[in-house]
């Protein structure tokens, strides 16, 4: 008996394993670093002192006609152009039905455990039916900005996963969780297109005067 109560219980924890495990679509695990990099947006002002970067347009998940309820995640690094320090940010579109959604916080692991980041941006859309009656009659969709922020070596850490994928699950006030993720090739793909750009900042500074710090 002990044995199968046992046998019981590994079975359902592996079960909820199974279940909590982000799948991400073949076409994105499909794509390489390289890809990721050359898909990367810059946007670098010379009137601005950050140039940012992005991996938006490098896959977009989408909300399908039949798909009303969805997600699509992206990475964002600020790079500041006078010292070369950067800030490395996920991004996450939310599209729903129902009550409105309040989201405070971001869980997602590290090589050092469990972190927990307070999110620097939770943006909703104007839709024309911001009423809570309207959303629980799912009359239409209610979409949102998320972010957070991770430092650097969080960033490389990730780049250096399995194919799986890096997960992180966004915190809701009425229990609306959403756990979703990353895949290690566009953390690579980023970090690539970050390094090279800073590299050309040092070889310019060291060029024209006093440059950026070599560490």
């Amino acid at each position: 008996m002990h044995r199968l109560v046992y046998a019981a219980a590994l079975a359902a924890a592996l079960s909820g394993a199974a279940s909590a495990e982000v799948r991400h679509p073949k076409s994105l695990l499909a794509m390489s670093p390289e890809r990721f990099r050359a898909a990367t947006t810059l946007l670098d002002d010379p009137l601005e002192f950050h140039a940012t970067f992005s991996t938006q347009k490098a896959h977009r998940g989408g909300f399908g006609l039949f798909n009303g309820n969805g997600h699509d995640n992206h990475l964002r690094a600020i790079v500041d152009k006078v010292t070369g320090q950067t800030r490395y940010e996920v991004r996450t579109q939310v599209r729903y039905y129902g009550a409105q959604r309040a989201y405070r916080a971001a869980h997602f692991a590290t090589a050092t455990g469990l972190q927990k980041a307070p999110l620097t941006l939770e943006h909703d859309s104007l839709e024309p039916c911001g009423t809570n009656d309207n959303n629980a009659n799912l009359n239409c969709a209610l979409t949102k900005t998320i972010a957070f922020e991770l430092d650097e070596a969080a960033v490389r850490w990730i780049a250096a996963h399995d194919q799986r994928g890096w997960s992180f699950k966004l915190k809701d006030d009425s229990g609306e969780d959403i756990r979703t993720g990353i895949v290690p090739a566009e953390a690579a793909g980023l970090l690539k297109a970050v390094d090279e750009y800073r590299s050309r900042l040092r070889r310019t500074q060291l060029s024209s005067g006093p440059g950026l710090p070599t560490g």
